[in-house]
Formats: structure tokens, C-alpha cells, sequence
């Protein structure tokens, strides 16, 4: 017998991705991110169940769906989560400062056990390094997608994250900032960052030690305190 899925139980299940994505940002726990891809597979699944289309024809979605079955049913993924400096003598240009790094040998185990459709995606979301892949820019995007979907459906989600995801697509749009990103980052002056990735790169900890000390926090949009 078929179980009717409601409107409930799809913001239910919003919420709980928003709450692990969250989570993942601030935490150096290796399973937060695989809580985060389960999250993204089971909103899916609750969204078609409960009669919208969902996200089967999404990249984000096809990448992170692929990752996801991958880690629950074949093998560990081995990710790790790091960030960019928050201080730096050299500029670098990024539109994240977050990295969920995966090896490319996991990456290239998961692209041969799925289709030509799902390989594409995987391509066209994730970012390849010489000997990592970032995955984190197809998470951030799918939150993104999420996030617009409920607003084109009225489902309105009670909780902190969401309000701080609301606060910083209000940002984007007040500033004609791009909701999506490209994701990976540069160096000045051509610098070789595949080392930097091996030898600058910061623990979440750390990271968010720094932000603690430099940075205030209000509804998810972070202010500069300066430096005294």
C-alpha cells in the first residue's frame, strides 16, 4: 500500500537537509558531509512522493545522488573537509572558502559505477585538483536550487537555517550577486595550487577559530569586527 507523502513531511525533510548542511560547514567530522548527501537523497525522494517533480533532472542532484549510493552501499569516500585561509599575505579569489575534498581515485570508482548522465553531472559540478576532486560546490548549489524551489512552491521552512539561507539570497539579490558558484579558487601570479592545497589549506577548527575572533555573526550574515 502506497504511503501519501505531505506537504509536512517535505519541509520536515528540508529542514533536516538545511540543519546537516549547517552542520557540515563548521564541522571537521568526516561523516557530516555523507549525513548532508543523504539528507539531499531522501528531500528528493519526499518532493516526488509527494507529487512535485523534484531534482532527477538536476546536476547537482545527479552528482550528489551518484556520491551518496556510492558511500552507503559500495565503499568510504575518504573526504575531507578543509578551508582557505582566513588570513592570508597573498590575495585569493574564490566564492568559497570551503573545501569537502574527496580523492580523485574515489572519485573515478564512483564515476565508472554510474551512467553517462550521472558522469556528466559529476564533470559539470565538482571541481578536479591533481589529486582531489571538491565537492563541495555541487553541494552549495543544490542547497541553492533547494532554496529557490521552496520559494516557488510557498514551502516556507521554520528554522534558523533557513531564515540564514534567506538572509543571504536577499543579500545576493540587494547586490546583484549570483546566487550559484563556480567553485575552485586562484592564485596570484600563477601560483601552483595543487601544492597550496597540500601545504596552506586549514582545518574547519581552525577556520572557525578565526571567524569566532574576527568576525560577528547575525541571522547567518557575518560582520568584520576589524582588528584592534
Amino acid at each position: 500500500m502506497s504511503r501519501t507523502v505531505k506537504k509536512e513531511d517535505c519541509l520536515a525533510e528540508i529542514k533536516r537537509f538545511l540543519k546537516n548542511y549547517f552542520i557540515y560547514c563548521k564541522s571537521p567530522d568526516s561523516d557530516s558531509v555523507r549525513e548532508v548527501l543523504a539528507s539531499a537523497y531522501s528531500v528528493n525522494d519526499k518532493l516526488r512522493k509527494s507529487g512535485h517533480q523534484g531534482f532527477l533532472d538536476n546536476d547537482e542532484f545527479l552528482a550528489i545522488k551518484a556520491i551518496r549510493n556510492y558511500a552507503i552501499h559500495q565503499s568510504e569516500i575518504y573526504n575531507e573537509a578543509r578551508a582557505l585561509p582566513i588570513i592570508s599575505r597573498e590575495p585569493i579569489k574564490a566564492d568559497l572558502n570551503i573545501l569537502c575534498l574527496l580523492p580523485v581515485s574515489v572519485i573515478s570508482k564512483i564515476y565508472e559505477s554510474v551512467g553517462a548522465a550521472s558522469q556528466t553531472a559529476i564533470k559539470n559540478t565538482c571541481i578536479y585538483y591533481k589529486k582531489y576532486v571538491d565537492i563541495y560546490p555541487c553541494i552549495f548549489n543544490f542547497g541553492v536550487n533547494l532554496f529557490l524551489f521552496t520559494e516557488e512552491s510557498g514551502l516556507v521552512v521554520d528554522s534558523v537555517e533557513y531564515l540564514n539561507f534567506r538572509n543571504s539570497i536577499e543579500f545576493e539579490r540587494e547586490n546583484s550577486c549570483p546566487h550559484h558558484v563556480v567553485g575552485g579558487f586562484s592564485l596570484p601570479n600563477g601560483g601552483d595550487i595543487d601544492e597550496f592545497i597540500d601545504n596552506n589549506l586549514i582545518l574547519i577548527n581552525e577556520k572557525n577559530k578565526l571567524i569566532d575572533e574576527f568576525y560577528s555573526e547575525e541571522n547567518g550574515m557575518f560582520t568584520f569586527k576589524g582588528i584592534l
